[in-house]
């Protein structure tokens, strides 16, 4: 085969091309430290590339932004419930020291407004944000679990439906015809006729709310093996009718708007108290602030009225499986980081607290009453008057008998409560151990992720990433390649047949 100039020509500058490209390719790994510059260089390399850092990406975003947000809101929720827990605790010391009768007078004037706080603060903790977003409000995390102010709750009416468990049922005694402190100047001049004090026992059943409308109510009560059930209309008694709140017929039932209290007669009580549920479904238009929402704990019909004077109407339902808030904190890995106030902030609490509170009132009630009717014994105008001191004194004895009667309900309710606030304590342990192991598993999730962020950056350094010291030796070699290519091919084209003429 001939060579000829030409072809020595063209294929020494084409391998020297080819030097110049390894050593430009080789320049670019040390000034850049990665292997390939375009994907073309290397397809295996670039596409796994691809995978390496969409996983990189991915276990960071877990760790330095999924997990921690889950983290602080988990923080925050162990804080605000550990608040409940140690108001509630607050309560029960309360009712050992009730369950006793230690309070004095002066003791029980400060006991109202102390757990009349206790509530509310227990109450506020439904509040508790974080980063903007109400904790325990379920998926509705723009709206507050309570009312929170005058506007919140500016032209709202709700129907309420609320299952009650038989369990509710309270038996307790309560003092009818009870000493009326603004009619004693007329029962003392025999204007008005006295009616002697009586205690009687009641089975009672409170609905989450007081202060209720009393327009219209509804009870159904549905029994074990029966599909229709059985409905009830119970008897409205309102403020005015307050001398009958607890007198109730053996087959009627009183219902309370004032206390939210359904009272059932002996005949009507036997029937349901082994019931499945009991269903009552009723108004309430007017919330103070501080209460909770119902849309956050029943089924139930809002209806707003706005201020052109148009209503809208919105209907809640509750979701049995609840509403949980899930982060993901790793590859198909979801954690829930939510507890909902209707778990462990509860109606009862409060009414409990209520009922409370009206029994250490109703005590300084017949207090002030019987300090009224003393006094009204050293005045000139009765004490002259043998036929009104009579009247008097037979006040005074059916006040004091009173008086005996609601200290014994206050120091039984008191004590009844230590059990009921022990319970309401445990059920808000429960929800705080359930956070506490969701914390604990996320520590661990978040050491998994960590190691497997490390991992993946080794794999994704070690498929990208170039040894300098290999890479720059690689260079020299090259380029010592290079310049000798250059010397020989320099030799070889200058030389032509003119030379050996």
């Amino acid at each position: 085969m001939r060579v000829t100039n030409q072809m020595v020509t063209s294929g020494s500058l084409r391998n020297m091309q080819k030097s110049m490209q390894r050593v430009d390719q080789l320049n670019n790994q040390v000034t850049t430290g990665k292997k390939i510059a375009a994907p073309s260089e290397d397809p295996v390399i670039a596409i796994r590339a691809l995978k390496l850092r969409t996983t990189v990406d991915q276990l960071d975003q877990f760790k330095n932004k999924n997990i921690k947000d889950a983290m602080s809101w988990l923080d925050t929720t162990q804080t605000s419930i550990q608040n409940v827990y140690d108001r509630l605790q607050d309560v029960y010391y309360y009712c050992e020291q009730g369950a006793q009768d230690t309070f004095q007078t002066k003791d029980r004037n400060t006991i109202v407004q102390e757990l009349q706080e206790l509530k509310d603060a227990i109450y506020r903790e439904g509040s508790t944000t974080y980063a903007g977003r109400y904790l325990f409000s379920g998926y509705k995390t723009e709206t507050n679990l309570i009312f929170q102010d005058e506007a919140a709750k500016k032209g709202l009416a709700y129907e309420i439906s609320e299952d009650i468990s038989p369990e509710k049922f309270e038996t307790k005694s309560v003092v009818i015809n009870e000493v009326d402190d603004s009619k004693l100047e007329d029962i003392a001049n025999g204007t008005e006729e006295f009616t002697k004090p009586e205690s009687t026992t009641v089975h009672t059943i409170r609905l989450a709310y007081d202060n209720l409308d009393d327009n219209k109510i509804s009870v159904f009560v549905k029994n074990p093996g029966d599909e229709n059930g059985q409905g009830y209309n119970p008897t409205i008694r309102k403020i005015e009718d307050r001398e009958n709140y607890y007198k109730v017929q053996p087959g009627e039932i009183n219902y309370i708007p004032e206390t939210g209290e359904l009272v059932f007669g002996d005949t009507i009580y036997n029937e349901v108290r082994g019931a499945e549920t009991i269903s009552v479904k009723y108004n309430k238009s007017e919330f103070e602030v501080g209460d909770l929402r119902p849309e956050m704990y029943f089924n139930c019909k809002q209806t707003k009225t706005l201020d052109d004077g148009t209503t809208k109407e919105t209907e809640f339902t509750m979701s049995e499986e609840g509403q949980q808030i899930k982060y993901e904190v790793n590859f198909s890995q979801y954690i829930t980081v939510n507890a909902q106030g209707k778990d462990f902030i509860l109606h009862d609490m409060g009414n409990k607290i209520d009922d409370l509170t009206r029994s250490v009132q109703a005590v300084l009630d017949i207090e002030d009453t019987i300090t009224k009717l003393k006094g009204m014994l050293e005045s000139p105008t009765y004490k002259n008057d043998s036929t009104k001191v009579t009247r008097i004194n037979k006040m005074l004895e059916s006040a004091d008998v009173e008086l005996a009667q609601k200290r014994e309900n206050m120091q039984k309710l008191f004590g009844n409560n230590m059990t009921n606030f022990q319970n309401f304590m445990e059920d808000v342990s429960a929800v705080q151990a359930k956070v506490g192991t969701t914390y604990s598993k996320l520590e661990l999730i978040e050491t998994r992720v960590t190691e497997q962020l490390a991992n993946f950056k080794e794999l994704k350094s070690s498929n990208e990433d170039v040894e300098t010291e290999e890479a720059a030796i690689n260079m020299y070699q090259s380029e010592l390649v290079y310049e000798s290519a250059l010397a020989t091919t320099s030799s070889v084209i200058k030389k032509t047949l003119l030379d050996y003429i």
